[in-house]
């Protein structure tokens, strides 16, 4: 039986205990401040919070993001192949950064030294808690025995039934980072209204930002999620994950309201990590689901 492992983009925002269960490995992600470099799982998140707000209206840059380069794919393919010999990589939506091309030409450097180790890069078409989503239901799969190929046949599968909802408090750091695709129209008129968003990034939209409604307060964002949550299922039981940008107090009511309305056979709670809250700023809050098969 092979042994397969499974790494993912940071953007996947996946928890320590998921992490700890499966096994879960994570490629950091590179936020840029004023052209020194931080890794996702080394940035001062409350620094980069308040950096975000003070320059949003100011003359200075805001921070950029980057991708890992392929040497750095292939060092930790290589280093996974140790104790594997398949892998699994998770990207988030290819439309979103050039991490999936990076995480292919990787693949490219390592087979010429690990001819023998199978590796598989996956397009999410999703990011945040839709991708953790994918991630754990792999994992899942491979915790009860699946080979590769049935491992990677559920992927695709699952791909195409989960849904992203993303609420903001603005679109204006998506905007600036050219991730608002469909949503253009709304973030240029957020600096006059009173509205928060809801935007969809999954299969669906085809990995884009696809705008869905917009209301004035967080608890009629909330509300708007869950009651799409529970339209979709059609009374099924989901598989389901939240996501926050430094509101965990809000990630939780989320959870009580989802819970209320739909019956969840798996639930995660995460926190954004540094490249992810460069494009969305504090504030943030998306519910990733599916119906369970």
């Amino acid at each position: 039986m092979s042994r397969i492992v499974i790494m993912a983009d940071s953007c996947a925002c996946i928890p320590e205990e998921a992490a700890q269960q499966y096994g879960l490995t994570t490629m950091p992600f590179h936020t840029i401040v004023d052209g020194k470099d931080y890794l996702d799982n080394e940035i001062d998140m409350p620094w980069l919070y308040q950096l975000l707000k003070d320059r949003k209206n100011a003359e200075e840059p805001l921070p950029t993001t980057s991708f890992p380069p392929p040497a750095d794919f292939c060092q930790a393919y290589e280093n996974l192949a140790q104790k594997a010999d398949a892998i699994l990589y998770f990207s988030m939506s290819s439309l979103f950064s050039k991490g999936y091309q990076a995480a292919i030409e990787g693949k490219e450097l390592a087979q010429e030294k690990l001819p023998h180790i199978r590796i598989d890069i996956i397009d999410s078409r999703t990011v945040e808690s839709g991708e953790l989503l994918l991630v754990t239901g792999a994992a899942r799969a491979i915790s009860e025995g699946k080979d590769i190929d049935e491992v990677l046949e559920l992927t695709h599968r699952l791909i195409s039934r989960v849904t992203l909802l993303t609420g903001s408090e603005t679109l204006f750091y998506r905007d600036k980072g050219g991730r608002i695709f469909q949503a253009k129209s709304w973030a240029e008129a957020q600096p006059t209204s009173a509205f928060r968003t809801i935007v969809e990034v999954d299969a669906s939209t085809d990995g884009k930002t696809r705008p869905v409604t917009r209301v004035r307060t967080r608890k009629q964002m909330m509300k708007a999620m869950v009651d799409i949550a529970k339209q979709k299922s059609g009374g099924k039981p989901i598989h389901a994950a939240i996501v926050h940008a430094n509101v965990p107090q809000d990630a939780e009511q989320l959870k009580a309201l989802l819970l209320s309305q739909c019956q969840c056979d798996e639930l995660y709670i995460s926190e954004l990590p540094g490249a992810i809250a460069v494009h969305n700023g504090e504030g943030l809050l998306d519910l990733g689901f599916y119906v369970t098969d």
